[in-house]
């Protein structure tokens, strides 16, 4: 089975265009939702790795989940390949973007997923993303990955990306005596008045994350430490950066080089943790 629209990069700018200039996506600027290319080489990876077992595994469209959907631009870039799409997040975002996705066949839901369960019947998807939002969780993630898995279909797939706490980087950091949390003056001026940091609260190592699937029911097919996709900031920074811009972003630009390069070696240094997990027909324990 084929998508109907190659999941490439270009398809993901040409998605987040849609999204910039919908007049209903205010209050989020225009140039902020066009930098979000720059994450367009994980989601292309996921969608020709879902289409790419859709022939084995679905007997039509893949029906996809995405956990954690924000503007919702992964999400309507999968109904753009043909998936058939539903998609999750906070009120807060649902209240802008659940009827710009509606135009587009996708059902956006608002859930809490701290507290509420999943808005689906049990095995209603063939995959579902849980890409840069375990980080976030002020809470243990094992609820929210037993969502996922009672929703699945039997060997239904399970994506998650999260960063690498124990990248290169980090480890740098720490040796120079700096925090790897999120800045300090972020989250002590900016969020005081939340009642929940809306940033990172705890990030994993690869030995965590592999546990925490394993232990909510998922065999492991990959977990592993990958780096960002250089040629989705490339591709940003030649289309719409400006020059200032594009020296702001020397240093992105040669971690991302070097990313390259370690990721292919499969060296544990990268920035992200990259899973793939798959529903056992056996509940989990």
């Amino acid at each position: 089975m084929r998508p109907a629209i190659n999941p490439s990069l270009e398809l993901f700018d040409d998605v987040i265009e849609q999204l910039a200039v919908d007049p209903r996506t205010s209050p989020h600027s225009p140039d902020w939702i066009r930098q979000s290319v720059v994450l367009g080489g994980e989601k292309a990876k996921i969608m020709r790795y879902i289409w790419s077992h859709a022939s084995e595994r679905y007997g039509e469209a893949p029906r996809v989940l995405d956990v954690g959907a924000q503007i919702g631009a992964f999400a309507l870039y999968a109904a753009r390949t043909g998936c058939k799409v539903a998609a999750v997040d906070l009120e807060m975002f649902t209240r802008i973007y659940a009827a710009i996705l509606a135009d587009y066949g996708v059902d956006y839901r608002a859930c809490d997923v701290g507290s509420d369960p999943l808005p689906f019947e049990d095995g209603t998807f063939d995959a579902v993303t849980y890409n840069d939002v375990i980080e976030h969780h002020s809470f243990s993630p094992k609820k929210v990955l037993r969502e996922i898995h009672r929703v699945l279909n039997p060997g239904g797939l399970i994506f998650v990306s999260t960063p690498n706490h124990a990248s290169i980087y980090n480890r740098m950091l720490l040796l120079l005596g700096k925090s790897i949390n999120d800045p300090f003056r972020a989250y002590f001026d900016s969020s005081d008045d939340q009642p929940v940091y809306l940033g990172h609260h705890r990030e994993y190592t690869r030995a965590e994350l592999r546990y925490a699937l394993e232990h909510t029911g998922f065999a492991v097919r990959e977990c592993r430490v990958v780096d960002e996709d250089i040629r989705a900031l490339v591709y940003y920074l030649r289309r719409r950066a400006s020059r200032a811009e594009v020296f702001a972003n020397s240093r992105a630009l040669l971690v991302r080089l070097l990313g390259s390069i370690w990721s292919p070696l499969r060296l544990p240094f990268g920035r992200v943790l990259w899973a793939v997990g798959e529903k056992r027909a056996q509940s989990f324990k």
